[in-house]
C-alpha cells in the first residue's frame, strides 16, 4: 500500500528531476480517452520505484489513485503473487464508498475466498462487488426517479454513477521482481482483465525492466492494443542527475566530519559533469556514489577522486561496467576477508527471511565470533540496510544482486546459486545438530524443527547433489527430511499452503522418488495422506481443492497418484499405524 511502513520509507524523485517523465505519466492518468495500461519500462537503476512513488502520491493529491501494489524482491510477502488481488481489494474497499460492505459479504459468503486461484479472486473480491454496487446505486436511483424521467434518467443514472467512481487508477511496480516467469504473467493477464472490466474502467501504470517475459506479453496483439509503453531510456535524464548531485553534495559538505577542511569550490563542475557521464542515465550510479561519499570514516574528496580515477577497458561492451566498477571499489576496502564477504553477501540473497533474521545471528550461522559480520560490512552502508537491529540486512538495490550473481561482473565475489545453498545447508545442519546436543533428553524444541525445515529448503533448492558430500547426500539430508515430515507434519502442511515449500516437495522428490515425474512431483500420496490425517477437518478441504498449493481437478486432487520414494520406508509403517494402510506404488 502506498502509506504501508515498508514503502512509506523508501525514497521518491528529488525535487526538480523527473518532471518531463511524471508530467507525461499524469497527463495519461487524467485522460479518460487514453489507453487503460501504461507500462513505465526501464532498465536496472534507472529510477523507475522513485518514480512510481511519485505518481502514487501525485494521484492521492488529486484524488485519482485507488491501489497500489509494489512487488520486491527482498520481501516475502511482496516478492510473489499471492497477496496481489486480496491487497488491491482491501484498498479498493477502502477507496471506492459503499464497496467496503459488498466485499465483506462476498468473505461471509465464500470463506475460502482467500486460498482459491487469483483468477477467483479477481472475480469474487473485485468483480461481483463492483457489479454489486453499482446494482445497488442505479436501483435505489431509479426506485426513486425512474417512473418520471424514463431512459434519460437511465442514463443519467449511469453517468452519475461513473462519477462516483472517479479514483481509478492503480500502481503496480516491480514487476520483474516477482518471482517466477509464470507469475509475471499471470499477473499481466489479471491486470488487463482489470483495465477491460466494464463496470468499473481502471487505468494501470505498470513500471519494470523489459524482461523477455514481460515485453512479451506486452507486444502481445491482446495487451498492445490496450498498451501506451513509456521507454524510460529515452527520456533525458542528465540535467536530473545534476541536480540531484548538487543537492547531496551541498548536504555532505554542512555534514560530513571532515566539511571544515573542504573547499566552497569542490567538486569542480567538470567533476559533476564527469559522474554525470559515468552514470549513464542510471540514478543507482550517482545514489551509491554519494552514500559511500557521506561514510564518516572515509575522506570524500579522496574517494570521490579515486572513483573518478578509475577507466574501464575499452573493450569492455558490459552496459552496467561503471557501475560495476564502483561496486568492486566498494566491496573491496582494505584488509577485506573476501571469502566471508561473499559468503555473506550471498546469504543476503538466497537465506529465507524468517530463519537468522538478524546481522548478529549470521555470525551463529557461519561459526563466527560475536561481531564479526558488523565489523566485515561496517564500510558497506552505501550498499547495504543493516542498522536495523530488529531486521535482517537487506540490499538497496537490486542490481548489486544481479552483479554478485553474474560471474562476468561479480569476478572474485561470485558464487552460484548452488555453491550458496550448500554452504548454507551445511551451516543450518550444524546448528540443528548443535542445539539436538544440547537438548538431549529433552522435547525438540520449536526451533530446532524450524531450523530443520530451513536446512531441508537449502537442500532441495541445490540442483547438483554431488556438490555435498556422498554420505551427506545420500543418507543425512534424507534421514533428515523424513524427520521433519514425520514428525512436524503440521509445519510442513502450513508452508506448502502457503507455497513456500515447492522448492522441498520437488526437489526432494527429483532425486528420491522412482515415479516418472508428471505422475509424482505435483502429487506426492505420502504427504498428502499425512495430511488429511493431521489436519483439523476445516483445513482439510484447503489442501486438497483447488485452487491452493497443487492446481488440480478435485477428483484427481482427492484420489492422487502412487508415489515410488524409494526413503519412504519408515513413512509407511507410521501410516499403518495410524490406520491409513500401506502406499501402493505404481
Amino acid at each position: 500500500m502506498a502509506d504501508s511502513p515498508a514503502v512509506s520509507y523508501e525514497p521518491t524523485c528529488h525535487p526538480g528531476t523527473r518532471e518531463v517523465v511524471t508530467g507525461r505519466i499524469m497527463a495519461w492518468a487524467r485522460d479518460p480517452r487514453a489507453e487503460p495500461i501504461l507500462w513505465l519500462s526501464g532498465p536496472a537503476g534507472a529510477g523507475k520505484s522513485c518514480i512510481q512513488r511519485t505518481i502514487a502520491q501525485s494521484c492521492i493529491a488529486e484524488g485519482l489513485f485507488i491501489a497500489c501494489f509494489f512487488f520486491s524482491i527482498k520481501q516475502s510477502e511482496r516478492n510473489n503473487e499471492t497477496r496481489f488481488v486480496t491487497t488491491l481489494a482491501a484498498q479498493l474497499a477502502e477507496n471506492i464508498s459503499g464497496l467496503k460492505k459488498h466485499i465483506n459479504s462476498a468473505i461471509e459468503m465464500d470463506h475460502r475466498i482467500f486460498t482459491r486461484s487469483l483468477e477467483s479472486q479477481v472475480d469474487g473480491l473485485i468483480f461481483k462487488p463492483l457489479r454489486a454496487l453499482q446494482g445497488s446505486i442505479l436501483h435505489r436511483l431509479k426506485a426513486f426517479f425512474n417512473a418520471a424521467l424514463g431512459g434519460f434518467f437511465r442514463a443519467f443514472c449511469y453517468q452519475a454513477h461513473l462519477e462516483t467512481l472517479r479514483p481509478n487508477v492503480i500502481v503496480v511496480d516491480g514487476l520483474d521482481e516477482c518471482i517466477g516467469e509464470q507469475e509475471q504473467a499471470r499477473i499481466l493477464r489479471l491486470i488487463h482483465a482489470l483495465a477491460a472490466n466494464p463496470h468499473f474502467p481502471f487505468r494501470i501504470i505498470i513500471a519494470s525492466r523489459p524482461e523477455y517475459t514481460i515485453r512479451t506479453a506486452f507486444f502481445s496483439p491482446s495487451l498492445a492494443k490496450d498498451t501506451v509503453i513509456f521507454r524510460l531510456e529515452q527520456y533525458e535524464a542528465d540535467g536530473d542527475l545534476k541536480l540531484f548531485l548538487e543537492a547531496e553534495f551541498h548536504h555532505l559538505k554542512l555534514f560530513h566530519p571532515t566539511s571544515k577542511a573542504i573547499p566552497v569550490d569542490w567538486p569542480s563542475p567538470e567533476d559533476e559533469n564527469a559522474l554525470v557521464t559515468k552514470a549513464s542515465r542510471q540514478f543507482i550510479y550517482v545514489s551509491v556514489v554519494m552514500k559511500h561519499l557521506a561514510n564518516p570514516r572515509r575522506n570524500p574528496m579522496v574517494e570521490l577522486r579515486r572513483i573518478l580515477d578509475y577507466q574501464p577497458s575499452d573493450s569492455d561492451t558490459n552496459p552496467f561496467t561503471e557501475l560495476d566498477a564502483l561496486y568492486n571499489r566498494i566491496l573491496h576496502p582494505p584488509d577485506i576477508n573476501t571469502f566471508l564477504l561473499k559468503s555473506i553477501l550471498h546469504s543476503v540473497i538466497h537465506d529465507k527471511p524468517t530463519a537468522m533474521p538478524l546481522v548478529g545471528d549470521l555470525d551463529v550461522l557461519f561459526g563466527l565470533k560475536p561481531g564479526t559480520t558488523s565489523s566485515t560490512l561496517v564500510d558497506l552502508h552505501s550498499l547495504l540496510n543493516f542498522e536495523s537491529p530488529d531486521r535482517r540486512p537487506t540490499f538497496h538495490h537490486k542490481s548489486l544482486e544481479d552483479f554478485l550473481t553474474t560471474p562476468e561482473r561479480g569476478g572474485d565475489l561470485y558464487q552460484s546459486n548452488d555453491e550458496t545453498h550448500v554452504e548454507l545447508t551445511i551451516s543450518y545442519y550444524n546448528l540443528v545438530q548443535q542445539h539436538r546436543l544440547q537438548s538431549r533428553g529433552t522435547t525438540t524444541s520449536d526451533h530446532v524443527w524450524d531450523l530443520t525445515l530451513v536446512t531441508t529448503h537449502h537442500a532441495c533448492s541445490v540442483g547438483d547433489w554431488s556438490l555435498f558430500e556422498r554420505e551427506f547426500a545420500e543418507n543425512t539430508l534424507p534421514d533428515l527430511i523424513n524427520s521433519l515430515v514425520q514428525n512436524d507434519i503440521m509445519a510442513v502442511t502450513v508452508l506448502m499452503e502457503r507455497r513456500r515449500l515447492d522448492p522441498y516437495v520437488h526437489r526432494y522428490h527429483s532425486f528420491f522418488c522412482t515415479t516418472p515425474e508428471d505422475g509424482c512431483l505435483q502429487h506426492c500420496k505420502e504427504i498428502r495422506q499425512l495430511n488429511m490425517h493431521m489436519l483439523p477437518a476445516n483445513l482439510q478441504r484447503s489442501i486438497v481443492d483447488p485452487p491452493s498449493m497443487i492446481d488440480m481437478p478435485l477428483d484427481t486432487a482427492s484420489k492422487p497418484p502412487g508415489c515410488g520414494c524409494i526413503k519412504f520406508t519408515n513413512l509407511e509403517e507410521h501410516n499403518r499405524g495410524v490406520g491409513i494402510g500401506p502406499i501402493q506404488t505404481p
